[in-house]
């Protein structure tokens, strides 16, 4: 058919540029109806950051709506809302914690762990969630190539679980690649103690326990006897020739504990000088500051009986001249689940003990060491005298009943002390009503600012068996 348009008409439409139709309007995306998720975790942010609601911030029903989200499909939600739960200031540390290892976990399957790499440095220096963490961390770098990195992170986690799925396997090809040899038990990489398979032929080393101011506890597998121990190694920089003196206490520390013989006392069950190694009894029921942690406070009959075991503990230690110095939660000790019956405290780590005839002498200046919230006046100054372990021992009790230090941290970091501060909460009290009086005057008399208004060791041991005795029988009535 013939085009009727003239040729002028042709030409122009062939020089004019196409002018393309016009898309239709597109519509607005509808907002997503609000989850119900979102508005529990959004109700909960903002009454956290008016201080209301911290025990729920990662509790069952919060971490329920998170996996909630993760299910739903909504993966960015259940990670942008574990983060903002992770960013309210002054949530308690285990919580933050929890929180963090949580929104770890969804980097990880998001394959997007390099997200999550502020979470892990965190996470590696607590002890509940170190080997994790640096096994997370040897991963990551593992697969950008940086071998140095991964096989420091994976050295880690043998320090302090041999066992670990993989990573010995990984960390010899690692070794291999970079033309290094095993480690031995002396050998530190990047300031965490690397272990091999064994701490000499008998002892066969499982995982970290725990690591101190003087080296390191691993369980371990006592393999003539058949029995779970403790071994601990001392730090291997410690071991140097400019350390001589450190090695020394080491042991000389080690033999004092274990001549003490006291069944509220870590028992030493052997030493070897050659290979800085101390075997002790096994704790497997924990420490009392775990014990808080997940329980909370303990009841008064059984504060009272922890109690007399501690001065007894420490009323052997100071007849041989020995004060403790660094007695808290985190160094008393159970043989078994604390809450069975008959199962006793022990108290260990010697490891800044004042000695007998060490320089300077008991009420001389020394170094100020031990822990902050449990130290007396006097400690703090530097004088080694026994009152300062009665003193400990007061801010335990105090602890044991109410799952708290008497002190605000500001408090405890200005050190002033008052000797009203260990008045012990009505609620506590009222268990034994009448015997809260006496109770009382005990404790303000051990945890008093001055040491010379403290009793001796033995009389104050004397009036917590009393107590015991007066408690158990109250509460035995009361319980009838």
């Amino acid at each position: 058919m013939k085009d009727s348009r003239s040729w002028w008409q042709r030409m122009w439409r062939r020089a004019t540029p196409r002018r393309e139709a016009p898309a239709p309007p597109r519509e607005a995306p509808s907002e997503p109806p609000e989850l119900p998720a979102v508005a529990f975790l959004s109700e909960l942010v903002d009454a956290l950051a008016q201080g209301q609601r911290r025990d729920e911030a990662a509790g069952a029903p919060v971490m329920s709506r998170l996996e909630e989200l993760w299910r739903g499909g909504h993966e960015r939600l259940a990670i942008e809302w574990t983060e903002k739960l992770i960013a309210v200031p002054g949530l308690p540390e285990p919580t933050v914690l929890a929180l963090r290892a949580a929104v770890v976990e969804r980097y990880d399957q998001r394959r997007e762990l390099e997200q999550a790499l502020v979470h892990l440095e965190v996470l590696a220096g607590h002890q509940a969630h170190a080997v994790r963490a640096h096994y997370l961390l040897a991963e990551h770098f593992r697969k950008l190539g940086d071998e140095v990195s991964a096989l420091r992170h994976y050295e880690a986690v043998l320090g302090r679980d041999l066992a670990y799925p993989n990573v010995r396997v990984r960390a010899e090809r690692l070794r291999q690649s970079l033309g290094r040899s095993a480690p031995s038990t002396a050998e530190t990489i990047a300031g965490v103690q690397v272990v091999g398979v064994q701490a000499g032929a008998r002892y066969r080393l499982v995982r970290e326990l725990g690591r101190g101011a003087t080296g390191v506890v691993y369980l371990t597998r006592d393999a003539e006897l058949e029995r779970d121990v403790a071994v601990k190694l001392l730090h291997p920089h410690l071991a140097s020739t400019e350390s001589s003196g450190a090695l020394a206490q080491f042991f000389h520390e080690a033999r004092v504990m274990a001549s003490l013989r006291h069944p509220n006392i870590v028992a030493v069950l052997d030493l070897d000088e050659t290979s800085r190694r101390i075997v002790m009894e096994l704790a497997g029921g924990g420490t009392l500051r775990e014990l808080l942690r997940e329980r909370g406070p303990r009841p008064l009959r059984r504060s009272i009986e922890r109690h007399v075991q501690v001065l007894s503990a420490l009323s052997a230690a100071h007849r041989r001249g020995i004060i403790h110095r660094d007695l808290k939660p985190g160094n008393l000790m159970f043989r078994r689940d604390p809450d069975l019956p008959g199962v006793e405290v022990m108290l260990g780590d010697f490891g800044i003990a004042h000695l007998p005839n060490a320089e300077p002498g008991a009420g001389k200046k020394a170094d100020a060491a031990g822990t902050l919230a449990y130290m007396a006046p006097e400690q703090r100054r530097g004088e080694a005298v026994p009152a300062s372990d009665l003193f400990a021992a007061a801010v335990v009790f105090f602890e044991m009943v109410t799952a708290r230090t008497p002190w605000p941290r500001e408090q405890i970091l200005s050190g002033k002390r008052a000797r009203d501060d260990l008045r012990l909460p009505p609620e506590v009290t009222a268990a034994a009503p009448a015997v809260a009086a006496d109770l009382q005057s005990h404790l303000l008399a051990l945890g008093d600012p001055d040491p010379a208004q403290r009793p001796t060791t033995a009389d104050a041991l004397a009036t917590a068996q009393r107590l015991r005795e007066r408690i158990v029988a109250q509460t035995a009535r009361a319980a009838g």
